[in-house]
């Protein structure tokens, strides 16, 4: 059942995300992808939102896993990365916080060009 409710919330956060980040675009006519920089706003209010809402109600763990793990899970990662990142603000540990932050910016971004650069090695154009 767990399985089940991930895959259902994930299945509504990623149709949800395309959906939102389409209008936004479409909305305002730039080259800068505002959809998703609204997608990860909105994602990164919710998940610190909805956190606080489990750390304080006692709420069945399949609601976590499915907004949580599921449907913010497929709406959009970023709200993770942000979360953990002022976790560890919150908690006082500003080198882990900094830490996390040029990792995940430089590592996930080299790793996007090289996962461009590996694609135009094995299909050539």
């Amino acid at each position: 059942m767990n399985y089940i409710c991930i895959i259902i919330g994930g299945g509504i956060g990623a149709l949800l995300r395309y959906s939102s980040s389409m209008m936004v675009n479409n909305f305002f006519k730039y080259n800068f992808l505002l959809g998703t920089l609204f997608v990860n706003i909105v994602g990164s209010f919710l998940i610190g939102f909805l956190m606080n809402i489990f750390d304080v109600f006692s709420l069945d763990i399949k609601w976590k896993l499915f907004l949580i793990t599921g449907f913010l899970g497929g709406y959009t990662t970023f709200c993770t990365y942000s979360f953990e990142t002022a976790n560890y603000l919150l908690t006082g540990n500003i080198k882990y916080a900094i830490i996390n932050i040029v990792l995940m910016n430089i590592l996930c971004i080299t790793f996007v060009l090289l996962g461009v650069w590996v694609n135009k090695i094995i299909f050539v154009k």
